[in-house]
């Protein structure tokens, strides 16, 4: 029996991602041998496919935190992550501790791209991977407070369908108010500050502010740092006009661009 030659060679295209973590078009074309022609074909299909993602910081393809997701759905994050890049890099240059940009897929928060400062300040990503939770991390919390009342609930609903142990915070409705009225008093949502131990790889502090495209929540943009060197009151302190700047930059450019709500809210 034949086999199929250009599945064959996705699939080499697709190991040769995972055994770099990124790569580069150069990069791919040295490991894999194949044309730079047929390999640009080949990333454009799976980019399309919802396989893969171009971090457009670093010009480098990695494999998708949500693969298999429509073209439309992956369409939109690469410009949310590629209209917001410049901003994210000039903050960068203010803040020295690792910033996120993400969006919600489904009850989890999606992370388009891993912005991490040069001088070695960072958490643990390999072990927390890019999908942060939505009722423990910044992001979500954030999310979660500054979405529509509609589609709070309809998370809230998903959540407590769930029986993973965070999610059950979702059937405790006066902590839920609670989250929303602090995010939306402080301009920021926190990470659950019980979700892990001291000794945990997951430890750490985080803070996130929310990014509108005109009157749609579009996005969450986060700082996160060592409990051990920094807390949120100093943190907040520093880097919290800048983070707020920042979002309603990106925001502002999401907007002229027409980019608002994502094609899909699916759960």
């Amino acid at each position: 029996m034949k086999t199929v030659n250009s599945l064959s060679r996705g699939l080499e295209v697709l190991l040769a991602i995972d055994n770099s973590s990124a790569a580069t078009l150069t990069e791919l074309y040295r490991q894999t041998g194949i044309p730079k022609a047929s390999l640009q074909r080949i990333l454009k299909t799976l980019r399309e496919a919802g396989w893969i993602e171009r971090n457009e910081l670093e010009s480098r393809y990695v494999r998708s935190a949500a693969p298999g997701a429509s073209a439309s759905q992956a369409h939109w994050r690469a410009q949310v992550s590629s209209l917001s890049a410049p901003m994210r890099s000039a903050l960068q240059r203010k803040i020295p501790w690792p910033l996120d940009i993400a969006v919600r897929d489904g009850t989890c928060m999606l992370i388009l791209d891993a912005h991490r400062p040069s001088n070695g300040l960072s958490v643990n990503y390999r072990v927390l991977g890019f999908r942060p939770h939505m009722l423990v991390s910044s992001l979500g919390r954030c999310y979660l407070a500054y979405c529509p009342e509609s589609e709070r609930q309809a998370i809230i609903v998903a959540l407590a369908r769930s029986k993973r142990a965070f999610d059950q915070l979702a059937k405790e409705s006066d902590e839920l108010r609670r989250l929303v009225t602090d995010a939306r008093r402080l301009g920021f949502a926190t990470r659950m500050q019980a979700a892990t131990g001291a000794d945990s790889p997951e430890h750490f502090g985080a803070l996130a502010v929310p990014i509108f495209s005109g009157d749609n929540l579009v996005a969450c943009l986060s700082c996160s740092w060592l409990p051990e060197i920094s807390n949120v009151a100093d943190i907040a302190s520093a880097h919290l006009t800048n983070l707020r700047m920042t979002a309603e930059a990106i925001g502002r450019r999401l907007h002229s661009a027409g980019l608002g709500a994502p094609p899909e809210r699916s759960f």
